[in-house]
């Protein structure tokens, strides 16, 4: 098995994800507004939104991530009080990921903190399919649109979360501390305002 290294744009923050091979987690694009908010929040849509409005994520137990330097630079924000915490990198306004909370083992990686030096096909394997394409902008192409089906596609991802729960592996979490408490206070932000 491989680490997935993982570093922010300018190189302060870096991990690694212990472990990969494809299908270890689930490589998907996600249309959602939420994560096109989240990358509006920082001017970065052209680096991390594909044509359509699309974010390229890695979902993947957070027990396996691990931050080697720089975590005194991640930061938190949610776009609701019931919202995901969205993380990123405060010295370069690098989008990391997204998570529910402790007690939800996950963790979607955006592709923009996943370093670009690697053969990431081969570590964790294609993208398997697109979620929320109802909401992406333009007329995405079927072939962006290919992969599993929706039905398959949830069926995936709620059997590798279940398993990660089952298996206890939502911690360690780099990102909150044992008591379920977030690393930073997240900063709500409005919708409205983005």
């Amino acid at each position: 098995m491989e680490d997935l290294k993982l570093k922010c744009k300018c190189g302060e923050v870096t991990g690694v994800v212990s472990n990969v091979k494809p299908g270890c987690g689930n490589r998907l694009v996600c249309y959602c507004e939420d994560c096109r908010n989240f990358a509006k929040q920082f001017n970065k849509t052209h680096d991390i939104l594909n044509e359509f409005g699309g974010t390229e994520i890695f979902q993947i137990d957070p027990s396996r991530i691990t931050i080697n330097h720089g975590l005194e630079n991640i930061s938190c924000l949610k776009l609701s009080d019931k919202g995901l915490y969205r993380w990123y990198a405060s010295c370069c306004q690098t989008p990391i990921g997204n998570t529910v909370g402790l007690n939800l083992p996950f963790m979607g990686l955006i592709h923009s903190f996943i370093a670009s030096d690697q053969n990431i096909d081969f570590k964790i394997g294609p993208i398997i399919g697109s979620v929320y394409t109802e909401h992406a902008t333009g007329n995405p192409s079927d072939e962006l649109k290919a992969g599993k089906s929706k039905v398959s596609l949830l069926f995936t991802i709620m059997r590798k979360l279940l398993i990660w729960k089952i298996l206890g592996k939502g911690s360690p979490n780099p990102f909150f501390h044992k008591d379920g408490k977030p690393i930073v206070e997240p900063s709500l932000v409005s919708r409205n305002k983005i």
